[in-house]
């Protein structure tokens, strides 16, 4: 007669409790645990506006935005590219791109800064901003104002600006929209036309009555055809900047308008107008002229001529027309 083994009690209970046990809590109470996932950070590009192409040694610096510290900066690599551990799910940062200075300091500039709410998933995030090699000039479109307007330099070459950020705007359009324009008339023995910081005085499309337009009624302009367009394009009135600012500017990937005169020889004057409501009566210029500022070669130049397209100028005649012309300059950024 054969006879069964008989399990302890005990011994069974202690196998119904692991059973018990390993059915309500899982078996990782009882497996060895995975590795945590190593947080491999945020890749983030930094390219430059309208080429996308990537920027080397640009410094990034990233805020958080509800307490405006800084949380971390690092410097892209020779492919634009650069990763930042240990950013939070579920917060909000600021990303600025930023010039790489001596000092390993953040030094902002015309850059273009990115909200970002960090998800999860986020792995990934394309910085753009204003970035130009030396020697390397903004390819602004070439808008020639002739023949339709042979005194409308200013509003093409503000056109041209718009349309280096793709607006594909016509200066026919933007000269019977939105230039402000006013008649000189005789009135008692006397002209009387409107101030040009305010106002065209005449008409850009005849070449009798044409004159000009200043610098401050020109970026009231511009501002008004930017929200029209919902372009988010910001216009800044340089007029007093320096040399090493519009260069600064322009090496930013940032065109700037600038009131020259045509040849860059001495401003010519003669007979002017009473502006409108005042005793005051200048000399009218005759020799104004308006270009973009579109790149600085060493001691030239480059500037795209609603007369005659691209041209260069000698660094130091340039910015002294600028500089008798009253330093009247104007950017459009985004």
């Amino acid at each position: 007669m054969v006879k069964r083994s008989i399990m302890p009690r005990h011994l069974l209970l202690f196998c119904f409790i692991m059973l018990f046990a390993i059915m309500t809590s899982g078996c990782s109470s009882i497996l060895p645990a995975k590795e945590e996932k190593i947080d491999e950070g945020i890749k983030v590009l930094i390219v430059a506006f309208g080429s996308r192409e990537p920027i080397p040694n640009m410094k990034v610096s990233v805020r958080d935005i509800e307490t405006d510290e800084l949380v971390t900066t690092a410097t892209s690599d020779s492919e634009g590219q650069v990763k930042l551990p240990h950013l939070k799910a579920g917060r909000r940062y600021l990303f600025v791109p930023s010039s790489n200075d001596d000092l390993g300091l953040v030094k902002k500039t015309n850059s273009v800064a990115k909200i970002v709410k960090v998800k999860k998933d986020t792995s990934y995030v394309v910085l753009e901003t204003y970035y130009q090699k030396e020697n390397q000039r903004i390819e602004v479109p070439v808008v020639l104002q002739n023949p339709q307007l042979p005194h409308g330099c200013e509003i093409t070459a503000m056109t041209a600006a718009f349309n280096y950020y793709g607006l594909n705007l016509s200066k026919m359009k933007m000269a019977k929209k939105y230039l402000p324009t006013e008649e000189i008339v005789d009135k008692n023995g006397k002209r009387i036309g409107p101030d040009p910081n305010k106002a065209y005085a005449g008409n850009p499309a005849d070449k009798l009555t044409g004159t000009y337009i200043f610098a401050p009624a020109i970026t009231k302009t511009a501002k008004k055809v930017a929200r029209d367009y919902k372009s988010n394009l910001q216009v800044t009135n340089l007029t007093g900047a320096s040399k090493k600012k519009i260069i600064e500017t322009v090496q930013q990937g940032i065109p700037v308008m600038m009131w020259v005169t045509l040849d860059l020889s001495k401003p010519k004057k003669k007979e002017g107008w009473y502006i409108k409501g005042t005793d005051r009566k200048p000399k009218m210029y005759r020799n104004l002229h308006v270009v973009v500022l579109t790149g600085y070669e060493d001691d030239k130049v480059i500037v795209m001529d609603p007369l005659h397209g691209y041209v260069s100028h000698d660094t130091t005649k340039f910015f002294k027309s600028y500089k008798e012309m009253g330093s009247q300059a104007i950017s459009i950024e985004k």
